[in-house]
């Protein structure tokens, strides 16, 4: 049990767990969860400071910044959706959607997507008025994303559905059957020329044509396995990632494999349980895994470098920003690992509440949203 009980703990705190139709709960003993050491000190240096930073309400899982053509969007439980200039921090616009929202945002500059906790899915334009709004069916699991004319998300239900952002006309659905236990997470969609690729509960990656929503190929990021449906959770974690004709993700007690894009056939993959998610840049694929290490593989798969001093911190995905990863932490803390081996470069406090959602980045400027609500942007100069 000491090993069930650790993975409750972790899939709460980063995800929550979701109790489907027909499926039971599970929740953390939290009063299990040792002392956490002080946060490691940055043991290299690196110019970065802190740009700006903005006050929003609370979010936590399901929101994260997005930056798309220049423009910084953010959202917050209460329905507060924001366009704010990357740059500098100013606020361009502030909006309530007007109804509590679970995911978002998405956007591709022009169109900007949330969804709300009655099931909604809710268009803005890029000056932030309505543009349309239609009923899901079901709650959203996974932040919009939008591009190639398209807003698609996944549902509570396993459906993945594609919206036209002109119009909110729905396109096509996909279903798919739920496993009897899965994690609540809320990775995008990754959306590239003619294709969408979804990681799904039960460690399942499936690529979907843009135009009709039709089954391109499916593969297996890991297989489910063990004595019990907990033990057996597989979830794909974090947004797959496509870069050149690779597409690369990880699963959740499993692995993290790379496959040819355009045919679905495995390149490679390393025994790693993904908690936080992955990231993708022209030498690297970073993970933060179960145990709170951030590793690094090169693009074939041979590992690079390892930093444990982040165990049992709960790491946030790891971003390629210039010459370092940028992280967040369990207590805010945000770090910037050098991408070369791994080194604490330089280490900033933000609320003292969890990031737990992947940051952006506007040129080299990272910014984290912290689940109480902060904006925080780190220029690497």
């Amino acid at each position: 049990m000491i090993r069930a009980k650790s993975m409750l703990r972790r899939s709460a705190l980063l995800m929550g767990a979701l109790a489907m139709a027909g499926c039971g709960s599970f929740w953390p003993w939290s009063d299990s969860r040792p002392k956490l050491p002080d946060p490691p000190a940055a043991s290299a240096s690196l110019p970065a400071r802190i740009a700006w930073t903005v006050k929003l309400p609370a979010g936590g899982v399901g929101f994260a910044p997005v930056v798309a053509n220049g423009a910084l969007f953010a959202a917050a439980a209460d329905g507060t959706v924001v366009r704010i200039d990357p740059a500098t921090g100013r606020t361009v616009w502030q909006i309530n959607a007007g109804k509590r929202l679970v995911v978002g945002p998405g956007s591709d500059g022009e169109v900007v997507v949330v969804a709300s906790r009655d099931g909604t899915l809710i268009a803005l334009d890029s000056a932030g008025k309505p543009r349309w709004s239609v009923p899901l069916g079901a709650e959203a699991v996974s932040v919009p994303s939008v591009g190639l004319g398209l807003a698609i998300v996944r549902t509570a239900d396993n459906r993945i559905s594609a919206f036209e952002t002109d119009t909110g006309k729905r396109r096509w659905i996909v279903s798919r059957q739920l496993p009897p236990l899965v994690l609540r997470q809320t990775s995008a969609i990754a959306i590239a020329p003619g294709t969408a690729y979804a990681g799904l509960p039960g460690g399942r990656l499936v690529a979907i044509g843009l135009q009709n929503g039709v089954l391109r190929w499916e593969a297996a990021v890991s297989n489910p396995r063990g004595a019990n449906e907990i033990e057996r959770i597989a979830d794909v974690i974090g947004s797959p990632l496509v870069s050149g004709r690779e597409i690369c993700a990880g699963s959740y007690q499993g692995k993290v494999a790379c496959f040819d894009a355009p045919t679905g056939r495995a390149i490679w993959a390393r025994d790693v349980a993904t908690a936080g998610g992955i990231d993708i840049d022209a030498r690297l694929v970073s993970v933060s895994d179960d145990k709170g290490h951030v590793q690094a593989y090169s693009r074939t798969g041979t590992s690079v470098w390892r930093q444990e001093k982040l165990a049992r911190r709960d790491p946030s995905a790891p971003l390629s920003v210039g010459p370092v990863l940028v992280v967040g932490d369990v207590q805010g803390y945000v770090y910037l690992l050098s991408r070369d081996d791994g080194a604490i470069a330089a280490r900033f406090a933000t609320d003292g509440t969890p990031v737990v959602s992947p940051a952006a980045v506007h040129e080299r400027i990272a910014i984290v949203q912290t689940s109480g609500g902060t904006l925080l942007a780190i220029a690497i100069d």
